[in-house]
C-alpha cells in the first residue's frame, strides 16, 4: 500500500495502518516552505481538541494560544480559536513512518491513498476545479499585539495570527484577485518578514471534487475538497476524512457516501461562493445558509454569516 502526502491526513493513515500492521510507502514531495509544511495558517478551529483526543492525542501539546476574542476591521468580536504547532502536530501524526521522496507508480500498489492536496496527483481530475490563491510570511515585528486580526480585501481577507515571541503568521487569501498585491495594504506586515510563501487552496467542496476513489486509488483530505470554501479552514476535515477512510476501509460507495454527508456545511458555502463569484450581491436569504459555529464568532448567527459574506461582496 502507498500513501502519497505526508501532510496531516497523510501522515496520520500512514501511522495507523502501519501500526494495523499494513506494509506501507509513504511518499511526498521535497519540502517547499522552510517549515516543512504545506501553506497554512496554523489556526484550528473549536472541533480540534475533540478530533484529536477521538485518535488519542493529546491536543494540548500542540496549542500554542487560545483565544476567545479577535479583531475583526479592528473591532473586538468574540470567538473561540486557537494557533497550533503545525509541524510538530504532523510530525506526530506521522509516528515513525519514512517519508520517500522519489516518483510513485500506482500500477505498483494494491492501495494508493492520495492525500496530495491540491495536486491530486493520483486520482482522475476535477472537471470544474476550483483553487483559491493564498500568501503567506512569518512576520517578527514586536508590536507585542496579542489577540488575532482579521480585515477583508477584496474576494477574502487578510489575516494577522500571532505566534509568541514577537512572531505572526501574516497572510491573505482571496478567491478573485491574487493576494500579494492585497496583503501588503493591511499594514500586517510591518516588521521582519522571517519566510513567505505562497499556495493555492481547494475550494470545491467534496460535492464538486468527486470521485474519492478511483480504481486502487482512494482519496482524503484536501485531495477530495475538505476544505471550507469561505474561510478555508482544512486541518480539522482532513483528519475527519481520515477516519472515515479507515472506518470504511473496504467500502467505496460508503466512504464517499459518509464524507458527503460529513460535511453539509461545506456545500452551503460552496453554493454561496458561486452565486457571488457570479456577480450577484449577497442577499439576506443567503445568511442562514451559512454555518459558522465551528468558529466560535458570538455575535448572532445573522451577523456571524453576514461577516463572512462581507469578505466576497467587495
Amino acid at each position: 500500500m502507498a500513501v502519497a502526502g505526508a501532510g496531516v491526513a497523510g501522515s496520520y493513515l500512514a501511522f495507523r495502518l502501519l501500526d494495523a500492521g499494513y506494509a506501507v510507502d509513504l511518499y511526498d514531495l521535497p519540502a517547499q516552505t522552510a517549515c516543512g509544511t504545506a501553506p497554512c495558517a496554523w489556526m484550528a478551529t473549536r472541533d480540534f481538541s475533540a478530533v484529536l483526543e477521538a485518535e488519542g492525542f493529546e491536543p494540548e501539546k500542540y496549542v500554542t494560544a487560545r483565544f476567545d476574542v479577535f479583531l475583526l476591521q479592528g473591532q473586538r468580536v468574540g470567538a473561540d480559536l486557537m494557533t497550533i504547532d503545525k509541524p510538530a502536530l504532523v510530525a506526530d501524526l506521522r509516528g515513525g513512518a519514512e517519508v520517500r521522496t522519489g516518483p510513485l507508480d500506482p500500477a505498483g500498489y494494491d492501495r494508493v491513498i492520495d492525500a496530495t492536496g491540491t495536486a491530486r496527483a493520483c486520482l482522475p481530475p476535477i472537471a470544474a476545479d476550483d483553487l483559491c490563491r493564498c500568501v503567506q510570511f512569518r512576520v517578527r515585528d514586536g508590536s507585542g499585539e496579542a489577540l488575532p486580526a482579521v480585515r477583508y480585501v477584496r474576494g477574502g481577507y487578510a489575516w494577522s495570527f500571532p505566534l509568541g515571541g514577537g512572531e505572526r503568521h501574516v497572510g491573505c487569501l482571496s478567491h478573485l484577485a491574487d493576494p500579494v498585491g492585497l496583503v501588503g495594504k493591511t499594514g500586517f506586515l510591518d516588521g521582519e518578514r522571517l519566510c513567505g510563501c505562497r499556495g493555492r487552496l481547494r475550494v470545491t467542496s467534496p460535492y464538486g471534487a468527486l470521485p474519492f476513489v478511483s480504481g486502487n486509488v482512494w482519496g482524503v483530505g484536501e485531495a477530495i475538497g475538505c476544505v471550507y470554501p469561505l474561510v478555508g479552514d482544512g486541518i480539522v476535515p482532513a483528519l475527519v476524512s481520515a477516519r472515515l477512510l479507515l472506518d470504511h476501509f473496504d467500502d467505496p460507495a460508503g466512504y464517499t457516501q459518509a464524507v458527503l454527508d460529513a460535511f453539509p456545511a461545506m456545500q452551503q458555502e460552496r453554493t454561496v461562493l458561486e452565486r457571488m463569484k457570479d456577480g450577484r450581491r449577497p442577499s439576506p436569504a443567503w445568511l442562514a445558509e451559512v454555518d459558522t459555529s465551528r468558529l466560535g464568532i458570538r455575535v448572532g448567527v445573522a451577523s456571524a454569516a453576514g461577516l463572512l459574506l462581507k469578505m466576497l461582496a467587495r
